[in-house]
C-alpha cells in the first residue's frame, strides 16, 4: 500500500471512516461492519463530489460510480492503517490512541482537523526509516516544487501527440528521471489525479482551474509554523525553520536531488518556496524586507529574473492558524 497506488484512497473518505469509529463504543469495530457504515452510498457521493480519478466528473464510468464506494472505503481504510491512524488485529479495526484523545465525538472530525492530522502523519512517515508508503508522493512533490516557472500550472499528465498546449507532468518526470516510467513517482494518469488530490488536501500545492496544480506549501507552513515567536528573523534562519516544518522545501531533509542556484552571495529560492512565502505574506502571516545588501535570498517567479525580489529579513507577524484549524 502506497499513498498514490492504488489511487482510490480519498482524504474525505478517510474522515468518514474516522467519524464512524469515533461514534462507536471503544472506537472500534469489525472491519466489514465499519465498511458497511460508510459504503457504498456515502463514499460514492464523496467520489462524485471530488471527481475521483478524472479532471471532469462527466468522464467517470457509471459502473465505477456504482461500485466505487466499496473500493474507496477499503483503500481509504488501508491508507489510515498505513499512516498509523487505525490499528488492525484479526478482523477488528480500532482508532489509534492519538485519535481517541483528539476526537471526542464525530462532530470533532472536521475536514480541517483531518488536514492537520494527515499532514503531520505524512511528514512523520516520510521522515522515518519506514517511508516507503509516501516515498513516491514526496518525490513528486519535490519535482513540482523545484520546477521552473512556478506560476505556470501543470494541468495534465501527458499531452496528446503533437500538442503543445498546457504543461505535462509526464514530460517533467522524463526530463529529470529519464524515459523509463518505472522510475517515475507518478507513472500514469490515475496516479496523477491521486497526487493532485493529496497535494492539494495537505496544503502542499494549490489547485488551479479544473485540473492544474502549482507548488504552494503556504497552508502546510501556516499549520506547522505558528509556534514561532512574532518578530524579525534573518531570512536564512527563517528558511531553515520552514525546511524543518515542511522538509520538501529548500534545505529540507526530503528535498533530495536539488542543488540550490546562486547569484553572488544570494541563493535563488525554488519556485515552490517563493510562492509559499509570497502567499503567507499576502495572507498577513509575515512580511519580507530587504535591510542590507548582503546575506539575502532571491525570490524568483520568472526564468528571466524580471520579477526577482531580494529579501534579508522575514518578520513573523502572528501565531494564528489559517481558517478554523
Amino acid at each position: 500500500m502506497a499513498l498514490l497506488n492504488p489511487p482510490d484512497a480519498l482524504p474525505e473518505a478517510m474522515r468518514f471512516l474516522v467519524r464512524a469509529l469515533v461514534a462507536l463504543p471503544k472506537a472500534e469495530a469489525d472491519r466489514e461492519e465499519l465498511l458497511s457504515l460508510v459504503a457504498p452510498r456515502g463514499l460514492t457521493e464523496a467520489m462524485e463530489s471530488l471527481a475521483s480519478g478524472t479532471a471532469d466528473p462527466s468522464e467517470a464510468d457509471p459502473d465505477d460510480l456504482r461500485t466505487g464506494g466499496t473500493i474507496i472505503a477499503n483503500a481509504s481504510l488501508d491508507a489510515l492503517r498505513m499512516l498509523g491512524m487505525v490499528e488492525q488485529w484479526s478482523n477488528r479495526i480500532r482508532l489509534a490512541t492519538a485519535g481517541v484523545d483528539r476526537w471526542k465525538g464525530p462532530a470533532d472530525v472536521t475536514s480541517r482537523s483531518m488536514f492537520r492530522v494527515l499532514l503531520d502523519a505524512v511528514i512523520q512517515m516520510a521522515d522515518s526509516d519506514a517511508s516507503g508508503g509516501v516515498e513516491d508522493f514526496v518525490q513528486a512533490l519535490v519535482l513540482l516544487h523545484v520546477a521552473g516557472e512556478p506560476l505556470r500550472p501543470f494541468d495534465k499528465f501527458e499531452s496528446p501527440a503533437g500538442s503543445s498546449d498546457g504543461r505535462s507532468f509526464a514530460i517533467r518526470q522524463e526530463q529529470v528521471l529519464g524515459s523509463e516510467r518505472k522510475n517515475w513517482p507518478v507513472p500514469n494518469r490515475e496516479q496523477w489525479a491521486s497526487f493532485r488530490r493529496w497535494a492539494s488536501f495537505l496544503g502542499l500545492a494549490r489547485p488551479v482551474g479544473s485540473s492544474g496544480l502549482i507548488p504552494d506549501a503556504s497552508e502546510a507552513l501556516a499549520h506547522r509554523l505558528p509556534t514561532l515567536t512574532p518578530g524579525g528573523y534573518d531570512v536564512r534562519d527563517f528558511i531553515a525553520r520552514c525546511a524543518s516544518a515542511v522538509p520538501i522545501l529548500d534545505g529540507g531533509g526530503l528535498q533530495f536531488g536539488y542543488d540550490p542556484q546562486h547569484e553572488g552571495d544570494h541563493a535563488i529560492l525554488t519556485g515552490g518556496l517563493t510562492i509559499s512565502l509570497l502567499q503567507l505574506e499576502a495572507d498577513g502571516f509575515l512580511t519580507m524586507e530587504k535591510r542590507s545588501d548582503a546575506g539575502g535570498r532571491t525570490l524568483r517567479l520568472r526564468p528571466d529574473g524580471s520579477a526577482d525580489r531580494v529579501v534579508t529579513t522575514v518578520v513573523w507577524e502572528e501565531t494564528r492558524i489559517r481558517g478554523d484549524l
